[in-house]
């Protein structure tokens, strides 16, 4: 059986543990083989090996880019805030590529409430004046509104969500009311997500934290896409001012600059004498000046209650709207009866109005009523017969309330009309559905307090009021002796708009003035080759030759060309005319 077998009768190999190893190594070096005949083959572009490289070098500029702008910022409004931040009234501070300005919240705004007060306007003011004077003007602004953990429940406010956003959207409105364009500027409402201390370092709630939590925040950023439009635009820019500045060094010999001519009119008026007086002399053209917004800085110590129409805390621009210029009177017409006054701010709250009429009367020796025209309140000095003395007047009122841009109204009326008066007020005690719990009410004021009120009805509502009162001086002056009787605190100011005139404006921009009638077409001219501004000359009653701009239909475009001369010419004083018409 043996000898017929088909296996050898050699016994096999042993075999090795490790025998795998070979046929792996040898499957390795096809793969390995395989793969070098293929990048042999290849054609590899040596731009995609450099695109990683560049795209690195690209974030890196762009992040260069970023910080550098942010930080000139910084710098130049740490310097222009200096006294405010040094107060405590804000804090300045770095957040990676953003720039933060905060605020306490209590200084803006009462508890629960979202009217900004005249310490938080004040503080505004401040800053944008900083925004306007630093080397940039393109970062955007997003408002944030922190309110502390406290719950509120209300008609108006339902959460403390809905307060912050108010209150951030109300920062927002009159950012854009001082003229920062509303394609940069943000709304944001956080509640009391994001608090800034919670507790103290033991664990325990820190016992400042709501105040410090209840805060105001203005985030100042930029895009990428803003960046990259800077970018070009600055490079697009600096050709152009190459250009212009050549030229410009050719002919400095030649002709002097818009300022050094204005400086030297100036000189030559104080220095010569006049040489030219004429017999027939036509009073001035009509001019104009719109509100410019609210210089707010003391509160009053009496909180005031005041009912009016449309929302509280909204400051109302000027409109665009149709305008027949022709139909405007001027007053070189001399049967046109015209009154001048210095306009302090525009507003759609009356509460605003007054508290911006009491700083005013405050800080200058003039008084300031507030008028009415269905729209928007405005707040005026008292009246001037003359042009001369309402320009005297603006720029006191303009140097004591540190605002360059307040504006003179003229009121200029045919004879028989009947030119817009000053607001009346009353001061509403109650209102009732009922007539006679109306009358009953009436006789318990004036049995309890010895004060008289008559009822008058509205719709359906039967009201308890006094008055009128003719002044706002009075109308303040009976309301806090009303309370001092002991009158519910409920009472409040209530405007007599029923019978208002609905006046309107347009604009226009007073430039200089001067003694002799060729300084001004001097300057005329070159206003006209330096900035293409079209101006017209006309003489006053008292002497003078008023250099003023056309006018214009709507405030946005008299306020454009306002900035961009005071920008432009530092050594003039524009002044915006608001002409008054019915």
């Amino acid at each position: 059986m043996t000898g017929n077998s088909l296996f050898p009768q050699e016994p096999f190999d042993p075999e090795e543990e490790n025998s795998w190893q070979v046929s792996y190594l040898d499957i390795i070096t096809i793969v390995l083989g395989f793969l070098i005949i293929l990048l042999s083959v290849s054609q590899i572009a040596k731009e995609e090996f450099s695109s990683l490289s560049t795209l690195f070098r690209e974030l890196a500029d762009q992040t260069e880019f970023i910080t550098t702008p942010i930080e000139d910022i910084q710098e130049e409004l740490e310097e222009l805030l200096q006294p405010q931040i040094e107060q405590g009234r804000l804090e300045l501070l770095r957040d990676l590529n953003d720039l933060v300005i905060r605020f306490r919240g209590d200084d803006f705004y009462q508890s629960g409430n979202a009217t900004i007060q005249l310490d938080g306007m004040d503080l505004l003011n401040h800053v944008i004046r900083a925004f306007q004077q630093t080397s940039h003007d393109d970062f955007n602004i997003d408002v944030e509104g922190h309110t502390d953990n406290v719950p509120i429940s209300s008609d108006i406010y339902p959460s403390n969500w809905e307060l912050s956003t108010a209150r951030a959207s109300n920062v927002v409105k009159y950012f854009d009311y001082m003229g920062i364009e509303t394609s940069r500027l943000k709304a944001s409402g956080y509640a009391d997500s994001r608090p800034l201390i919670q507790f103290d370092s033991f664990g325990n709630p820190f016992l400042a934290s709501n105040e410090l939590n209840r805060r105001i925040v203005l985030r100042l950023y930029y895009t990428t896409e803003a960046l990259e439009r800077k970018a070009n635009q600055e490079q697009f820019a600096s050709s152009e001012e190459e250009t212009i500045e050549t030229s410009e060094i050719e002919n400095q010999e030649e002709e002097p600059s818009v300022t050094e001519l204005i400086q030297s009119l100036t000189a030559n008026q104080s220095e010569e004498p006049e040489q030219e007086q004429e017999t027939t002399e036509s009073p001035t053209s009509s001019s104009t000046a719109e509100a410019v917004p609210e210089q707010q800085e003391e509160t009053p110590t009496t909180p005031l209650r005041v009912q009016e129409p449309g929302p509280e805390t909204v400051q109302e621009t000027p409109g665009n709207h149709t305008v027949n210029l022709a139909a405007i009177p001027v007053f070189t017409d001399r049967t046109i009866s015209c009154s001048f006054s210095v306009n302090a701010g525009s507003f759609q709250s009356l509460s605003s109005g007054f508290q911006v009429a009491s700083n005013a009367q405050s800080k200058t020796n003039y008084s300031f009523e507030v008028s009415y025209n269905n729209r928007s309140y405005s707040i005026r000095s008292n009246e001037f017969a003359s042009l001369g003395q309402a320009m005297l007047a603006q720029r006191e009122i303009s140097e004591a309330l540190n605002d360059e841009s307040l504006g003179i109204i003229h009121q200029c009326y045919t004879p028989g009309v009947t030119s817009p008066s000053p607001l009346q007020y009353q001061i509403q005690f109650g209102a009732f559905q009922n007539q006679q719990n109306a009358l009953d009410y009436s006789v318990n004021v004036l049995d309890e307090f010895g004060i008289q009120t008559f009822m008058t009805r509205r719709a359906s509502t039967y009201n308890v009021v006094a008055g009128p009162f003719l002044t706002r001086e009075n109308v303040l002056s009976q309301l806090s002796s009303f309370r001092e009787k002991g009158v519910r605190e409920n009472i409040f100011i209530k405007p007599m708009t029923e019978d208002v005139a609905e006046y309107d404006y347009a604009y226009q921009i007073h430039l200089e003035s001067f003694e002799t009638r060729d300084a001004a077409d001097i300057l005329a001219s070159r206003l006209q080759s330096a900035l293409g501004v079209s101006t017209i000359i006309e003489r006053s009653t008292d002497g003078n030759y008023y250099l003023m701009t056309e006018r214009f239909e709507n405030y946005n475009d008299a306020s454009s060309l306002f900035n961009r001369i005071q920008n432009r010419i530092p050594a003039m004083n524009p002044v915006i005319f608001f002409l008054e018409y019915l």
